[in-house]
């Protein structure tokens, strides 16, 4: 049984504690947030014990597990002492903001022993995987070029705004457009060329973070791809998500519409394969949670002790090195070499 700690108790702890419930050998023993009605009211829901202050998380010999859903500007901070107290970790996406940040993490986690991952989701996410399988199946030859697409209302479940800041979340970029970028180099490995065009907040401008994002990107093996993605639109506008593959023998084409928050994430939506032939071939993705897949994957890798293969620390700082590269590109209207 892996005894898990939850630091901090906000909406994607809430979906974290959701899949573990559903775990078998996980079982939630503290939660830590500033918060104390917050996180009175998480832990109680969990049984499980309160901690306001998170360090204290790490002291506690209960504890195998620590899973880190605090804002990305403590990411650095919280890693680096669950790995000095020998606790597995569980780091949600972003992995940090800098890559020094992110090189100071991975060094903790190799000096330290412990396994760790990120929250890199898209990897476990079922037509995402059913996709990224196809691919590789080679049935469609070649890809050529994708397009992924990731819009959503402007967050109202970042406690004071913080993702919204380019220096304690990184705005849309970092903390939405991210996923996007991380599937694609798990497709299509290292990129080459980044270019990129963004708006920021029409009020506080350059203030904050970006609001809306569109990369295009030459990956090494010549794959160009384009993925867009912003939280500007406003009122009962739906998280939307979109994936499409040219290839030498086919197209693929997805588009899901889930919610104002993703809430809806378990609906099933085929995908479509419109073949070079004329035929049309419907992929069913397989009918599970990917925050489940993605938590229990990593149970499994603690529990019988399996090198994590799947968004690891330095998958994270890849992924991280591309969005900081459309940032650039973004603000200095330039293209940037990677």
């Amino acid at each position: 049984m892996v005894k898990v700690a939850l630091i901090g108790a906000g909406f994607i702890a809430q979906a974290h504690a959701n899949a573990y419930k559903q775990i078998n050998n996980a079982d939630i023993v503290a939660v830590a947030d500033k918060i104390e009605k917050t996180g009175v009211k998480f832990a109680k829901e969990y049984n499980a014990k309160y901690y306001k202050d998170s360090s204290d998380i790490f002291k506690d010999n209960n504890v195998d597990l620590a899973d880190i859903c605090v804002p990305t500007f403590l990411h650095e901070e919280m890693v680096l002492k669950a790995a000095k107290a020998k606790k597995h970790i569980f780091c949600e996406k972003p992995l940090t903001l800098s890559i020094k940040s992110a090189q100071n993490m991975i060094k903790a986690v190799r000096d330290s022993g412990v396994k760790a991952m990120v929250g890199h989701v898209l990897r476990f996410w079922p037509e995402y995987v059913k996709v990224k399988d196809y691919i590789d199946s080679n049935v469609l030859g070649k890809p050529l070029h994708a397009f992924c697409q990731r819009l959503a209302v402007t967050p109202d479940w970042h406690q004071d705004n913080w993702g919204a800041s380019e220096k304690l979340g990184g705005g849309a970029a970092l903390d939405l457009h991210i996923h996007d970028l991380d599937y694609l180099t798990w497709l299509f490995g290292k990129p080459s060329v980044v270019m990129a065009q963004g708006i920021f907040d029409p009020v506080k401008k350059e203030s904050s973070g970006l609001v809306h994002i569109i990369t295009a990107i030459e990956f090494k093996n010549k794959v160009s791809a384009v993925a867009e993605g912003g939280w500007e639109f406003k009122g009962e506008f739906p998280f939307t998500m979109a994936l499409r593959i040219l290839c030498e023998k086919g197209t693929i084409d997805w588009v899901f519409r889930a919610g104002k928050n993703i809430e809806e994430r378990s609906q099933v939506s085929e995908i479509t394969v419109y073949k070079n032939d004329g035929s049309i071939e419907i992929l069913e993705p397989e009918k599970i949670d990917a925050f489940h897949a993605e938590l229990n994957y990593f149970i499994d890798c603690i529990e019988n002790n399996k090198q994590v293969e799947i968004a690891t620390f330095e998958d994270g700082k890849s992924s991280l090195e591309l969005a900081l590269a459309a940032i650039k590109s973004a603000k200095t209207l330039k293209v940037i070499r990677m």
